[in-house]
């Protein structure tokens, strides 16, 4: 036969019934704080998520506006280099109002000839021109 132990006074159970619930009691407290974040982290991440792909759409326009008015200007510095005995500035305006820039200057010499094109750049909040300038000699 096994030997039985003499029951327990009550309040030592009340005790011991206490103490169990309080170890258990900051899990659950720090559980119910932590109830949310992974709403917050999520909306954190959309925002820096849409704010990178702000930041890269404004950066392609940038770009595409930059290569654009490069081009033009170099085929206008050459065109009026082509037209040097003649009339180079018409030459340049006609080949920068071909490529959607504007002529905005024309320095004609005897041996180069040196413009200048811009293009407007329509950002959100703000109205940019770019704007470059090409030199080209007489082609042989």
């Amino acid at each position: 036969m096994t030997k039985r132990h003499p029951p327990e006074p009550q309040h030592r159970r009340r005790a011991m019934r206490n103490s169990h619930r309080e170890r258990a009691r900051p899990k659950n407290r720090w559980r119910r704080c932590e109830r949310g974040s992974g709403t917050i982290h999520t909306l954190t991440a959309c925002l820096l998520l849409a704010t990178a792909l702000a930041v890269a759409i404004l950066w392609a326009a940038v770009s595409t506006a930059r290569h654009k008015v490069a081009a033009g200007a170099d085929l206008s510095a050459l065109s009026a280099a082509y037209a040097l005995a003649t009339d180079p500035c018409a030459a340049a305006s006609r080949t920068a109002t071909a490529n959607d820039v504007t002529l905005t200057a024309c320095k004609p010499t005897p041996t180069d000839v040196t413009i200048q094109v811009s293009v407007p750049i329509a950002l959100p909040f703000v109205q940019r021109t770019l704007t470059v300038s090409a030199r080209a000699g007489p082609v042989a």
